[in-house]
């Protein structure tokens, strides 16, 4: 073999007659697809800011054209389709409260592509703004919590209020106020949270009843608090949350919105 040099030039030659010609097409972009992608990334980081951060009030990002359409057919805000659109998709389940809520239900699901099944068993359960009091508290009983091995299945509950005010991540008061509901501030403590946050709703009813629950960690329920305009707060499952006075929350210099 000696004298034998090997050669690539038979197999260079064949590829560059195989290779596909070149092109200067640019392809157009998706403005619809584009809109809907950039204000999901910005709703999503808002989430996530507002749960790694237990009792701070996040803003979300302005609802798109689809999203208020969506509202308006659900009977939701445009915000919790926001939220929706974030959390729900094919691998996931949900239910919406309410003895009129089919409509809405299925609106969502053809939506989200989600899969909708009974309270007890979903993983995302969505509390609209005129389910109250008792109806909203036996919600929040049925949730599920997960257990030891699958902590994971605690269910998350979009809750919409009319009242939801706090401090955002500069230690500004910011929030807003719709209709009559009594408001009751909370006090947070636990993961996330720099000593003690306060925040204010009128969803006392969801809150007291997830308290109630007694949920033992990991276990547990966590809330997605949503008013209609445009703020978000959270409270995990790993927060404490109890009563506290309103004093210097109170909402009459919050941001209004209609109902």
């Amino acid at each position: 073999m000696s004298g034998y040099t090997p050669t690539t030039t038979g197999v260079t030659k064949q590829a560059r007659q195989t290779s596909p010609a070149a092109t200067s097409e640019v392809l157009e972009r998706d403005a619809v697809a584009d809109e809907r992608a950039f204000y999901l990334q910005a709703a999503f980081r808002a989430l996530l800011d507002a749960m790694a951060r237990p009792g701070e009030v996040t803003s979300l990002p302005a609802a798109p054209a689809s999203a208020q359409d969506a509202a308006a057919r659900s009977g939701l805000t445009s915000e919790t389709v926001i939220l929706s659109d974030v959390l729900l998709d094919a691998a996931t389940s949900f239910a919406v409260a309410g003895e009129d809520a089919e409509a809405t239900t299925r609106a969502l699901a053809r939506r989200t592509r989600a899969s909708i099944l009974p309270v007890e068993e979903v993983a995302f359960l969505i509390i609209g703004r005129e389910v109250r009091g008792e109806a909203a508290a036996e919600v929040v009983r049925a949730a599920q919590a997960g257990t030891l091995e699958e902590p994971h299945r605690g269910a998350t509950l979009i809750v919409e209020c009319g009242t939801l005010v706090g401090v955002d991540r500069n230690g500004a008061f910011t929030g807003s106020a719709a209709g009559s509901c009594q408001s009751v501030a909370w006090e947070l403590s636990g993961p996330g949270v720099d000593g003690e946050a306060r925040m204010a709703s009128d969803r006392s009813d969801v809150v007291a009843a997830r308290n109630d629950r007694a949920d033992e960690f990991p276990c547990g329920i966590d809330l997605v608090l949503v008013d209609g305009a445009g703020h978000v707060c959270c409270v995990p499952r790993s927060s404490a949350c109890v009563p506290t006075a309103l004093e210097g929350m109170e909402t009459e210099g919050a941001r209004s919105w209609d109902m």
